[in-house]
């Protein structure tokens, strides 16, 4: 029996994972317990899931430990890219259920509740080095006023204008930000490391997609933070400044590519 259930998990992990194999799998169908370790997912996968914009990308994600119930440690390494990457491909989990339309597939995934112990981001860009850590993180659905309830009304679809609202929070205990300079500067500000530790917070995701191929195109988030109290010298805040002006050329670039790309609007002739 278990090596049934393992070969239905290579079939269907294996197209977001690299390195899947039967040994990374761990179950007790007595018990109904699952485990997989040392796994490390799909670069492309997952910034089509993301729906990442294009001045963002992801150079490796792994995960040690991943149980039925939570993620143990998950660490993810991005870049930033000063010439626009290619645009992020359809959602994965609808070409994996062979479908391309908004179906029960995307709705099982969106009703699914994530909890991660540790999570670790390190974004690499050309005037910085930026990491966040993240402890006791979960995702989950929520209706549109931001609370718990039936999964049906954690989304709302619109048959006549083809799209679909749905509804994400996520919270976390703490977490740690550092951002550091990666390149000599005429100016020593800089060299001024930024660090900011704060406690539970949470970030509201209202994602608009498209019922007939699942693309994503809006989104909206809403980061809530529990009272902050911020101390910053004067060297720390202007190399924040810097660290965003580094940032937007790049932002820039991703946006008018995401404009030059965009379907021109139909004209109605009288």
């Amino acid at each position: 029996m278990a090596g049934l259930i393992k070969k239905q998990v290579l079939k269907h992990l294996s197209r977001f994972t690299k390195n899947l194999s039967p040994d990374k799998i761990n179950l007790s169908t007595l018990k109904g317990e699952g485990e997989l370790k040392n796994l490390e997912l799909d670069e492309e996968v997952l910034q089509n899931m993301l729906d990442l914009p294009t001045w963002l990308a992801i150079n490796r994600v792994f995960c040690n430990k991943a149980s039925i119930r939570s993620l143990d440690k998950v660490i993810m390494e991005m870049r930033t890219c000063e010439e626009p990457r290619a645009p992020n491909g359809p959602s994965p989990i609808a070409t994996v259920s062979g479908q391309s339309e908004y179906g029960f597939a995307e709705k099982v995934v969106e009703g699914i509740t994530v909890s991660v112990n540790s999570i670790v981001i390190r974004i690499g860009a050309k005037a910085f080095n930026a990491s966040f850590e993240l402890s006791q993180l979960r995702i989950y659905s929520v209706n549109e006023n931001w609370e718990h309830g039936d999964l049906k009304s954690t989304r709302i679809q619109d048959p006549q204008r083809g799209e679909v609202l749905t509804f994400k929070e996520i919270n976390w205990q703490m977490i740690r930000i550092e951002a550091d300079a990666t390149q000599s500067s005429h100016l020593e500000i800089m060299c001024a490391p930024v660090r900011l530790i704060t406690n539970q917070s949470k970030i509201r995701v209202t994602l608009k997609r498209r019922l007939k191929d699942c693309n994503v195109i809006a989104t909206k988030l809403v980061l809530i933070l529990d009272d902050l109290l911020w101390v910053l010298t004067d060297s720390q805040l202007k190399a924040m400044v810097q660290y965003a002006k580094s940032l937007s050329e790049a932002i820039e670039k991703s946006t008018e590519q995401r404009k030059s790309m965009a379907p021109e609007p139909s004209q109605v002739c009288c």
